[in-house]
């Protein structure tokens, strides 16, 4: 009788013994989880606190760039209240960049201002494409965007570097040097360098993590020749990464997720000096 209870006993000790571990499992299991949906919640708020620095950063530019056209000469471009040009000089450079343009192009345009923005644009994107040099075969992947005061140049990955790198093909440095040139022209404009991915992850093995890091690897590797090899005040220029969540077209399909591997180039420079440079 006394060794039944004994090994009853027994039954019963084992039986809460493995209970209790199940529990404790249980418990460390939870605890595991919740550790890792806190730490996603930091990175989510890391990439929330770092977009926010860049919208205040981007609104700091423009503010400064409105201020700055609000004082500008009789030589700038600038509209009436009855929409025409105030200037006989500013008339005429107006003309003649608008003959350069396609009649197909300033058909888009609503309004006068459409107009200048698309001839900026066409004028700009020929002037940059002139110096593709050996790239020349991928000057469709260098296009140009005017929202006065605003320019955004976007340059795709087939010009700047070589798929999965940070590293800018040299190839390219004759472009960004002529852009250099316009960053050069005005001591007080800032300039915004953005890298963009598609949706793809990176190939495993290699030095870039994902996404995040190749975006913002690559806007700094332009930075850096802005900087280092062309001369500009590196004190101006801020270099971001936007990893795949800035899409310009389609990920679903090979050119689409082409198009969307770019880094773009903003800024907001006196229009005027701006098409006198690239005229060089």
């Amino acid at each position: 009788m006394l060794k039944k209870v004994i090994v009853l006993s027994g039954f019963a000790l084992l039986s809460v013994s493995c209970v209790s571990k199940k529990k404790l499992t249980q418990a460390e299991n939870k605890l595991e989880m919740r550790d890792a949906e806190i730490a996603k919640l930091q990175e989510e708020n890391e990439i929330c606190e770092d977009n926010q620095t860049s919208m205040e950063d981007d609104l700091m530019m423009y503010q400064a760039q409105i201020e700055k056209l609000q004082d500008e000469n009789e030589n700038t471009l600038r509209l009436s209240e009855d929409g025409s040009l105030e200037s006989p000089s500013t008339r005429n450079k107006v003309n003649r960049i608008l003959s350069q343009v396609d009649d197909s192009r300033l058909a888009e345009a609503e309004n006068f201002q459409d107009s200048l923005n698309i001839a900026f644009e066409e004028n700009i994107k020929a002037s940059l494409r002139n110096k593709l040099g050996e790239n020349a075969e991928y000057a469709d992947d260098l296009k140009v965007k005017v929202h006065q005061p605003m320019v955004e140049i976007s340059i795709g990955e087939s010009i700047l570097f070589k798929s999965g790198s940070a590293f800018v093909n040299p190839k390219a440095y004759q472009l960004l040097k002529h852009i250099s040139k316009i960053l050069q022209s005005e001591s007080t404009m800032m300039i915004r360098v953005e890298g963009h991915t598609d949706n793809q992850p990176v190939t495993t093995n290699t030095y870039i993590k994902d996404n995040w890091e190749l975006s913002l690897k690559r806007s700094a590797s332009v930075v850096r020749i802005f900087q280092d090899k062309f001369s500009v005040d590196g004190s101006r220029i801020i270099a971001s990464g936007r990893s795949h969540f800035s899409p310009i077209s389609d990920n679903s399909s090979a050119e689409g997720r082409q198009q969307n591997r770019r880094t773009e180039i903003k800024l907001a420079p006196d229009l005027k000096t701006f098409m006198e440079i690239l005229g060089r």
